[in-house]
């Protein structure tokens, strides 16, 4: 009797993503939070450049300062989230990113707001995301078989793309109604609903045995290893790097180029913005078949290819209003189609060859290299911003994003036909 009540194991494999509903919590919570923080991308550096007047320099330091803690603890939070249950630093993230961020529009309020309470609100926001974000992609293994991971970043990045199509328009129009310190208010809002949607999660996750801890220093050397060890992820992340450091430059003095050169306002940047997301979510759709169609590695390398070639439309931007802004929409259009198809694959081949027991630390792994390097970048974006001007530094920067992609083009990865659908023994050792 019982048996014709409950699904059986072959029943429970057999049901789709979108009928698990742990993973409906998951991907709803992180959908919210995402829409908020697309906002935030918006508001915090309108907030130094515009009521703080930051200069180039200073937009670096803060673009800098919420990328620096991916650089900095990323491979601590991978080997403390491997060994302890990942959804209370979810929930904990989100609560303390909430508060952080209702910080900024009670001192604004007080006219007692300052660049360095955005560096330090950016720095420990950034913290808790490093936590966040490792914890998230470690779990999403947890809560979908690997042959479903694929579907299930699909629709991530479904999420991932509607909140950038969303968010932008959504902060610009904040932004010119509340003011850049006050549209952050929404961001602290949709933390806090993420985490009552995580509350929500009941699966309770297995973990490994107290007595395979190492050292803490053997512990990160193991992720390092399963990632950098891979000879299909080690081209990836190497590739990821190059091209993150120079898209750092980029974000670092985009706005002030935007604003001061191109004389964009709040709600076309937010429009040039919400273009990319409207590219990326038929990316998302496309990935699968993409994959299906030219093989999972060709998706990945071509995919960024194309991502890349699109970034030149920034510093190519000119002539008349309507021509730049088209310009840039098209940019960031087609750039981030391309960059969806080819992410959701390379996050799913990640997933998929990594054995549980490293998941969190082998993604901590892949944010310190990545992240990290976008800290970095964001430093010599500003600083070359302020050394040979705005436009200059956007291509020598679109420039290297290309360069960059040099060791997945030169890489075994182009042979890379279908997903594996197990860890393979490269990532086991």
């Amino acid at each position: 009797m019982d048996s014709t009540l409950s699904p059986t194991p072959l029943e429970q494999a057999e049901r789709t993503v979108s009928a698990r509903p742990d993973f409906r919590r998951l991907w709803a919570a992180q959908s919210v939070s995402l829409i908020g923080s697309e906002v935030t991308t918006l508001a915090l550096p309108l907030t130094a450049a515009l009521v703080l007047k930051a200069t180039p320099v200073q937009m670096g330091l803060l673009a800098a300062a919420s990328q620096a803690p991916f650089l900095l603890f990323s491979l601590l939070a991978g080997v403390w989230i491997d060994h302890t249950p990942r959804r209370p630093w979810l929930i904990f993230s989100d609560v303390g990113r909430a508060i952080l961020l209702l910080s900024i529009p009670a001192t604004a309020l007080l006219n007692v707001l300052s660049l360095i309470q955005l560096y330090s609100v950016a720095f420990v926001v950034g913290l808790l995301t490093v936590f966040f974000e490792v914890a998230h992609f470690a779990y999403v293994p947890a809560l979908l078989p690997r042959r479903q991971l694929t579907e299930g970043n699909s629709k991530i990045q479904v999420s991932y793309a509607a909140a950038t199509a969303a968010g932008p328009g959504l902060g610009g129009v904040l932004v010119q109604w509340l003011s850049a310190p006050f549209a952050l208010l929404i961001d602290a809002g949709t933390f806090l609903i993420s985490a009552w949607l995580l509350w929500g999660i009941r699966h309770r996750e297995s973990l490994p045995p107290q007595g395979n801890r190492h050292g803490m220093l053997q512990e990160i050397q193991g992720g390092l290893h399963a990632l950098l060890g891979h000879p299909l992820l080690r081209p990836i992340i190497v590739a990821s790097a190059l091209m993150t450091l120079m898209t750092g430059g980029i974000g670092a003095v985009y706005i002030l180029y935007a604003t001061r050169e191109l004389q964009l306002g709040v709600g076309v940047i937010g429009l040039i913005a919400t273009a990319g997301g409207l590219g990326a979510l038929p990316g998302a759709v496309l990935t699968r078949w993409a994959a299906q169609r030219f093989g999972v590695g060709r998706t990945i390398v071509g995919g960024w290819l194309g991502w890349a070639l699109m970034g030149l439309a920034v510093p190519l931007a000119s002539g008349a209003p309507w021509l730049v802004v088209m310009m840039l929409c098209m940019g960031q259009g087609l750039g981030s189609l391309a960059d969806t198809v080819a992410n959701v694959q390379q996050w799913s081949l990640r997933q998929v060859v990594t054995p549980d027991g490293l998941q969190a630390r082998v993604t901590a792994s892949h944010r310190f290299l990545v992240q990290g390097a976008g800290a970095l970048g964001a430093l010599l974006g500003g600083f070359l911003g302020a050394s040979i001007g705005l436009r200059l530094t956007l291509w020598v920067c679109s420039l290297g994003v290309i360069l960059g992609l040099l060791p997945v083009i030169i890489s075994p990865l182009w042979r890379l036909r279908d997903m594996p659908t197990a860890p393979t023994p490269e990532t086991g050792k």
